[in-house]
């Protein structure tokens, strides 16, 4: 990263990470931050879309298949070898950092729990727009989790974040006018059969 952005980066690390914390959270901030521990909610909550939430909720679904392939592989596949910036935990010493999880050997930029976390925020908030604030605020408290115990820098999980949200408007993009194309489709041909009916029958 350029000079000045990378050291500006790396101060607001120093003071996210070991001035503004308490005892009382890093709990909190570490089961947030593991991904393990929201698999279950996840598929229990894209199950109850897709069996109880309508035609509506079966879209969703889908886009939140979409968007998080999508801001996985652009952030995990793509963006991280292409960077190649290390984390925090590697790059500083351990001594002046504050690790809470496993000290991980992956690259940093951008970061993936906040591209996912904001792509499935974006498709939900679109399914429900009541709780868009919450779903939201959801988000952002996983992106800077990943500051907040050690594994990454702010602008990592900011522009993680700006790809999750791109993700998400490109996967609700696409099922849209892909769901669009199939309904105008089947119009179109049940258009066509009753023509023939009529036309078998006369």
């Amino acid at each position: 990263m350029i000079g000045w952005l990378d050291a500006l980066d790396v101060s607001l690390f120093r003071f996210l990470n070991t001035s503004a914390w308490h005892p009382i959270i890093d709990p909190i901030m570490v089961a947030v931050t593991s991904q393990d521990r929201w698999y279950a909610v996840l598929l229990g909550g894209w199950l109850a879309m897709i069996i109880w939430g309508g035609r509506r909720g079966r879209l969703a679904a889908a886009m939140v298949v979409l968007a998080v392939a999508l801001s996985d592989q652009l952030s995990s596949g793509f963006l991280k070898p292409l960077v190649g910036r290390t984390r925090p935990c590697n790059a500083l010493p351990l001594d002046e950092i504050r690790l809470l999880v496993r000290q991980s050997k992956a690259f940093s930029f951008p970061s993936s729990h906040a591209a996912n976390s904001f792509s499935m925020a974006t498709v939900l908030a679109w399914r429900y727009p009541r709780f868009a604030g919450l779903i939201f605020f959801i988000a952002v408290v996983i992106a800077y989790s990943r500051i907040y115990v050690g594994v990454h820098y702010p602008f990592d999980s900011v522009v993680g974040a700006a790809l999750g949200l791109i993700c998400g408007k490109v996967a609700i993009l696409v099922v849209r006018s892909t769901d669009q194309w199939w309904c105008e489709r089947r119009q179109l041909s049940d258009s066509t059969r009753a023509v023939r009916d009529r036309l078998s029958r006369g």
